[in-house]
C-alpha cells in the first residue's frame, strides 16, 4: 500500500483533474425573470434549491446575435467631460462605451479614433456575453477584439467559475491568458477552495482549463503543489484523474481507490482505477463505455495479482452489449464472470452484489418482423456457493409466428424451438430437445363481456444422453434416452368489466370492477422419463393463478382440470392516474395434478391457496404494496410481503419492509424478515440515509447502513458506515453460532469543478433505493 501511495505522490505534480458538473444553464435572476420562472416550472424541489443557492449571482450567457463584422459596427461612448483632438479623445466621469456585445465602464477612457483602440482606467467594469470584469486598467483594440486587463477579477457567466489576476489577456476568440492568477468554481463570496498559478490558461471554446505552477488552496491554505495541471470549466468529459475515495473495513483494511478517466472520443470513454487494498493487496479495474449508431455496450474488468489473505489470485469480468442493425436484427449478450465464490463478498466491486449467487452468461441473435419472429441464443449460468449448476443452453434456436385468421378475431400463434443442453459434470444427463406448440386463439369482446378461448398443442422430442454408471440422484433411473411427449391443452377465460364513477373528499374517480373465471383442461401425461433442463415451480401470485402451467420452461407441463376464480379492482382519479388496486383469486381443482418435480411428493388437496394483493397511492405521499397466499385447507399463511412507504419531498422517504416465506419441505428454508430504510434531504446541502434488516426466526441483523452526506456548490463530502453479514452456505438452524459480519466505512470527497463528480439531485442517491411498488 505505501508503494501505491508513493506512486500517487510522483505522479500528482503533472495531476489533470476531470469534472462532470450539472448541466443546466443558470439565469441571472433580476435579468432573466421570465427565465428563471420556467425553470422553476420545470425543476424538482432539489434542483431549484441548488439553482438558488449556487447561480443567484452568477450572469446570464447573452448570445452574440450580431451577423455584422465587429470591425464594421459603431463604437458608442458617452461621458460626462470630454477633451481632446479628432484622433484621440479623453472622456471623464461616468463614462460608458458599447461596441457590438461589449459594454464598458470606467472614470476616465482614452480613446483612438484611427485605429479604435482604448484604453479605460480608473473602476474599470467590462461586460461581454461570457464574462464581467473589474479591473484598474484595460487597454482594448475594438477590431481584433484584443483586450488586455490589469489587476483585475472576474466572473463568467452561466457557471461557477470566478478569480483575478495581475493580468488578463483576451485574444477575442474565448481564450483567456492570466498572470498571477486565481481560479475557483465556487459561487461568488464562497472561498472554501481555489487554484493560483504564475500562468493560466482558459479556453471557453474547448470549455478547459490549464495552470502552471499551480496551488490549490482550500480556506487560503495550501495544501497542494502542481508544475501543470487542466481542469474542465464545464460539465464536458475531459481525460484526467478523479479525485480518490477512502474506505476501512474488517476485511480488507484501509483502501483507498484512485479513478483515472480517459475521454477516447464522443462515443467512448474509459476509467481506469488503483484499489490499494492493505489487507489483500492492489486491485486494478478498467471499465470501457462505447456508443455507436446501431447500440452500444461496456466491458469491465478487475484483476487482484496475489491475493495477500486468500493467496490466490481474483478476477471479474463482465460485458454488456446490445445494438440493432438491418433494420430487423437485434444482438445481445451479457456474459460475468468471477475468479471464486467468496468474491463479492470479500472485493467491494459496482459490478455485483455480496447477494449474488449466480452469474448470467448469454448471447442471443434475434430477427423479429410483424407476424414472425427467431432467436438463437446460448446461455450459462457460473452458480455460486453449493447450488447445482445448471445445464448450459449450446445452443437454442426459436421461431414465432403470429398470423391472424379471416375469420373474426381467430388467430394462429405457433411458437417452436430446438435447444440442446450440456454440463460440465460427466455424471449429469444431457439432451436434445425439440419443442413445437401450435396454438388457436378466439378473443371476443361484447361490450363489457370478454371471452377468450384457446386450444394449444404441445410436442416435444428429447434425445437424452444418461451416464451409465451416475447414481447423482436416484430419480435418474427413470430416465430414457429418447422420449416423445404430445399434450393438448383447452382453456377459457371470461370476466366483465363493470364500471361505476363516484366522487370521495370532493375528489372525482372512477373504480373498475373485473370478475373473471376460467376453466383450464390439460390431460395427465407421465413425464418422470425426462430431465430437468430449464424447468422449476414457479412462484404463484395473482396472475399466476391465470397460468397454463405452473412450471417454467417445457420439461414439466402440469395437468390440469381446473377452475380458476379471482376479481380485480382499481380506482383511477380524474387524470387516469390509479390510485387504489386490489385483486383475490383461487384455483379449484376438479381432479388433482399428478405431475410434479422429481424427489417432490404431490400434495393431496382440492383447492389451491387464496392469493391476495393490495396497492395504495393516496396523495402521492402514502404508498403501500402487500401480497398474501393463505392456505385456507389447512388455515397457514404460506407467502405474504408488505411494504408502506411515506415521501415528503423529492428524495425524502421512509420506507417499512416485511416478507414471509412459510417452510415447505425443510424447515432451513423459512423467511421471516423485517427491514426498513429511510432517506431524508435536510437540505439543499446535507443528506442522510439509514437502513437495517433484521431476522425475525432467527433473531439475527443481516445488513445495517447509515450515511451521511454533505454538498455543498463547490464541495462534497459523503460518509457512511455499514455492517453486514458474510455469506454463509451452513444449515441455517446453526447460523447464529458460525455465521460472522463485516464493518465497512467509506469516505469520499470532491471539489465541484475541479475533479468532483458534479452536482446530483437524487437521481443518483449515494445509496440504492428499493421501490417496489406498481402504482406510481
Amino acid at each position: 500500500m505505501f508503494k501505491f501511495f508513493a506512486l500517487f505522490i510522483i505522479l500528482s505534480p503533472f495531476l489533470t483533474l476531470n469534472a462532470a458538473t450539472l448541466s443546466v444553464t443558470p439565469e441571472n435572476h433580476e435579468k432573466n425573470k421570465e427565465q428563471t420562472a420556467s425553470i422553476r416550472a420545470t425543476s424538482s424541489r432539489s434542483t431549484l434549491e441548488f439553482f438558488n443557492q449556487c447561480y443567484r449571482n452568477v450572469p446570464a450567457v447573452i448570445p452574440n446575435t450580431s451577423t455584422t463584422p465587429a470591425n464594421q459596427l459603431p463604437v458608442n461612448i458617452s461621458a460626462f467631460n470630454l477633451f481632446g483632438l479628432t484622433d484621440k479623445l479623453v472622456y471623464r466621469d461616468d463614462v460608458e462605451l458599447t461596441h457590438d456585445d461589449k459594454f464598458l465602464s470606467s472614470n476616465k477612457l482614452t480613446y483612438f479614433v484611427k485605429d479604435k483602440r482604448a484604453i479605460a482606467e480608473g473602476d474599470v467594469k467590462f461586460v461581454n456575453g461570457n464574462v464581467t470584469l473589474h479591473a484598474k486598467r484595460i487597454a482594448t483594440e475594438m477590431q481584433t477584439n484584443q483586450t488586455s486587463f490589469y489587476q483585475s477579477n472576474y466572473q463568467f457567466h452561466g457557471r461557477n467559475g470566478r478569480g483575478d489576476a495581475a493580468r488578463i489577456f483576451d485574444n477575442g476568440q474565448d481564450l483567456y491568458e492570466l498572470n498571477d492568477s486565481t481560479y475557483s468554481a465556487c459561487p461568488p463570496e464562497d472561498n472554501t477552495w481555489s487554484l493560483s498559478a504564475t500562468t493560466l490558461y482558459i479556453d471557453n471554446k474547448e470549455e478547459v482549463g490549464s495552470a502552471y505552477n499551480a496551488v490549490l488552496r482550500i480556506k487560503d491554505v495550501p495544501v497542494f503543489y502542481f508544475p501543470y495541471i487542466t481542469y474542465p470549466t464545464s460539465d464536458k468529459r475531459k481525460t484526467g484523474l478523479l479525485f480518490p475515495s477512502f474506505d476501512l473495513s474488517t476485511n480488507n483494511g484501509f483502501t483507498i481507490s484512485q479513478p483515472l478517466y480517459i475521454n477516447i472520443a464522443p462515443n467512448m470513454d474509459a476509467t481506469i482505477t488503483a484499489k490499494s487494498m492493505q489487507k489483500r493487496g492492489t486491485l486494478l479495474s478498467a471499465e470501457y463505455r462505447y456508443l455507436f449508431d446501431i447500440g452500444g455496450g461496456k466491458f469491465q474488468a478487475e484483476y487482484l495479482a496475489n491475493d495477500k489473505i486468500t493467496d490466490d489470485k481474483r478476477y471479474l469480468y463482465h460485458w454488456d452489449h446490445n445494438v440493432s442493425f438491418a433494420k430487423n436484427w437485434n444482438f445481445n449478450a451479457t456474459y460475468s464472470s468471477v475468479s471464486d465464490d467468496s468474491y463479492f463478498s470479500d472485493i467491494d466491486t459496482p459490478y455485483g452484489e455480496r447477494s449474488d449467487n449466480q452469474l448470467l452468461q448469454t448471447a442471443n441473435l434475434s430477427y423479429r418482423t410483424k407476424n414472425w419472429n427467431s432467436e438463437l441464443e446460448v446461455r450459462n449460468f457460473q452458480i455460486l456457493g453449493n447450488g447445482d449448476s445448471p445445464h448450459k443452453v449450446l445452443p437454442k434456436l426459436s421461431f414465432n409466428l403470429y398470423q391472424p385468421l379471416n375469420w373474426k378475431s381467430l388467430q394462429l400463434d405457433l411458437y417452436s424451438e430446438i435447444s440442446r443442453f450440456t454440463h460440465d459434470d460427466e455424471n449429469v444427463y444431457t439432451g436434445t430437445r425439440v419443442h413445437i406448440e401450435p396454438k388457436l386463439s378466439l378473443p371476443l369482446y361484447y361490450d363489457s363481456i370478454f371471452i377468450n378461448t384457446e386450444l394449444k398443442y404441445m410436442l416435444s422430442l428429447y434425445e437424452q444422453d444418461i451416464p451409465t454408471l451416475s447414481q447423482k440422484y436416484s430419480w435418474y433411473r427413470d430416465l430414457e434416452s429418447q422420449v416423445l411427449r404430445a399434450i393438448p391443452s383447452f382453456k377459457i377465460n371470461s370476466g366483465v368489466n363493470f364500471e361505476r364513477d363516484f366522487t370521495f373528499l370532493n375528489s372525482d374517480y372512477r373504480q373498475t370492477l373485473v370478475p373473471q373465471i376460467q376453466y383450464l383442461y390439460v390431460p395427465y401425461q407421465d413425464q418422470s422419463a425426462i430431465g430437468l433442463y430449464d424447468t422449476t415451480l414457479m412462484q404463484q401470485d395473482y396472475y399466476g393463478l391465470f397460468r397454463d402451467n405452473k412450471f417454467s420452461g417445457y420439461d414439466r407441463i402440469s395437468d390440469a382440470n381446473q377452475l380458476t376464480l379471482g376479481v380485480s379492482s382499481s380506482f383511477l382519479n380524474a387524470q387516469g392516474q390509479e390510485k387504489m388496486r386490489f385483486a383475490i383469486g383461487q384455483n379449484y381443482y376438479i381432479t388433482e395434478s399428478d405431475v410434479t418435480l422429481p424427489d417432490k411428493t404431490r400434495v393431496s388437496t382440492s383447492s389451491s391457496s387464496i392469493i391476495g394483493e393490495f396497492d395504495v397511492n393516496f396523495a402521492g405521499k402514502y404508498f403501500l404494496h402487500s401480497g398474501l397466499e393463505w392456505d385456507s385447507e389447512n388455515n397457514i399463511i404460506k407467502r405474504a410481503n408488505s411494504t408502506f412507504e411515506k415521501r415528503w419531498f423529492y428524495n425524502t422517504y421512509a420506507q417499512l419492509n416485511y416478507r414471509y416465506i412459510a417452510p415447505t419441505d425443510n424447515e432451513d428454508l423459512q423467511v421471516n424478515q423485517l427491514g426498513t430504510k429511510i432517506n431524508w434531504s435536510i437540505n439543499a446541502q446535507w443528506t442522510t440515509f439509514a437502513s437495517y434488516y433484521y431476522d425475525l426466526e432467527y433473531d439475527t441483523s443481516f445488513e445495517s447502513i447509515v450515511g451521511l452526506k454533505y454538498q455543498s456548490c463547490c464541495w462534497a463530502i459523503g460518509l457512511s458506515y455499514e455492517e453486514h453479514m458474510s455469506p454463509y452456505y451452513g444449515p441455517l438452524s446453526s447460523i447464529n453460532d458460525n455465521y460472522t459480519t463485516e464493518q465497512n466505512f467509506s469516505l469520499t470527497f470532491e471539489l465541484m469543478g475541479l475533479g468532483g463528480v458534479g452536482y446530483s439531485d437524487g437521481d443518483e442517491s449515494l445509496f440504492d433505493y428499493g421501490r417496489p411498488f406498481y402504482l406510481q
